[in-house]
């Protein structure tokens, strides 16, 4: 007897990115026709997908490259997005805010032509950064100010598209917003191999003897750091849910992460206990221009009774994997955005 919903095709835009590729591969193994959407070619990144899996290159921008490409889709996991690190965003805004307000402004309309597919859309933890309230469930965004970061904002906005089409077009959705995630297979996308993300940056710094070590911005930031994989198996578990169009999901808003928050500065001791020499822990502040989030505390718990996840990757053994990548990747030896 076939499998209810292992008919029904499932469309990854951004399916060739950090997250998007990974959660192509979980689909594949559990039997889902996955189609990639993104205007990179996933071989561009070293990635090797199931034969199984259809790649539809070209860019989200073009509404009839999206209409053609969204065309069959009867779930849409919509991952595509610029996105950088603190100072990428800030070097970048004009051009991240184009791309993706573009982005979904042809993708939507594109969607609706479809037949009203379910759109999982992901959006940003930076939804939150003038939260009012510590640690946030869902339903507090309506008390927080809006971002003033443009990466954010623009996340923010593909938030409304989801509302706004459900409101006027009854086309269902999901939102992710995902929390700092980390683990291998992370690229800097700025001029320096230290310009990415807050973690792999730390575990960069360390490893190329940096002392004392730099913190970018306030010292006393807290984070939820994610794993990687952990979030996958969220975003996995949420996209066969919305398959079957399961109530429990269905037009509705998670975040993704763990409920445990991390100083930034209590991160960087912990990458400097595990990966550093013998010298005591210490460490400069270095400011930013980039807009970011002070306090960034959530609780996980409409998340985990949705599908009952929880994180198994500790920070720890987190960090110690992101390192053996990058440790990997410094001695020139093949490594992907897989790890």
């Amino acid at each position: 007897m076939k499998d209810l919903g292992k008919d029904k095709k499932i469309i990854v835009t951004g399916g060739s990115g950090y997250v998007g590729s990974r959660v192509v591969i979980e689909l594949c193994k559990l039997g889902y026709p996955v189609v990639v959407v993104d205007k990179v070619h996933p071989k561009e990144r070293g990635i090797e997908f199931d034969s199984s899996v259809e790649i539809r290159q070209g860019d989200l921008r073009d509404s009839a490259f999206a209409k053609s490409a969204l065309a069959d889709a009867h779930t849409i996991l919509h991952l595509a997005a610029n996105i950088g690190s603190l100072t990428y965003m800030h070097e970048h805004q004009a051009e991240i805010l184009q791309e993706n307000m573009a982005i979904d402004a042809a993708v939507y309309p594109a969607a609706l032509d479809a037949g009203k597919p379910c759109i999982i859309y992901s959006g940003s933890s930076m939804a939150f950064q003038g939260s009012t309230v510590f640690p946030y469930r869902e339903e507090d965004l309506s008390k927080a100010y809006l971002p003033t970061n443009v990466y954010g904002m623009s996340k923010l906005a593909g938030e409304y598209f989801c509302r706004a089409y459900f409101s006027q077009y009854q086309m269902p959705y999901v939102i992710l917003r995902y929390h700092n995630i980390y683990g291998p297979g992370e690229d800097s996308k700025g001029s320096t191999p230290g310009d990415i993300h807050v973690l792999p940056a730390f575990i960069e710094k360390v490893l190329s003897g940096q002392y004392p070590l730099e913190l970018l911005g306030g010292e006393d930031a807290t984070r939820p750091f994610t794993y990687v994989d952990d979030a996958v198996a969220a975003t996995v578990a949420i996209v066969e849910k919305a398959v079957q169009r399961d109530v429990q999901v269905m037009n509705t808003d998670f975040n993704v992460g763990t409920s445990e928050a991390t100083k930034i500065v209590d991160a960087a001791k912990l990458v400097w206990e595990l990966l550093g020499d013998e010298r005591p822990f210490e460490y400069v502040v270095k400011e930013t221009k980039a807009v970011t989030a002070v306090r960034r505390e959530m609780i996980a718990e409409k998340l985990e009774k949705a599908i009952d996840w929880h994180p198994t990757i500790s920070l720890r053994e987190g960090i110690l994997k992101t390192a053996q990548w990058i440790r990997r990747r410094q001695a020139g030896e093949a490594t992907t955005l897989l790890g």
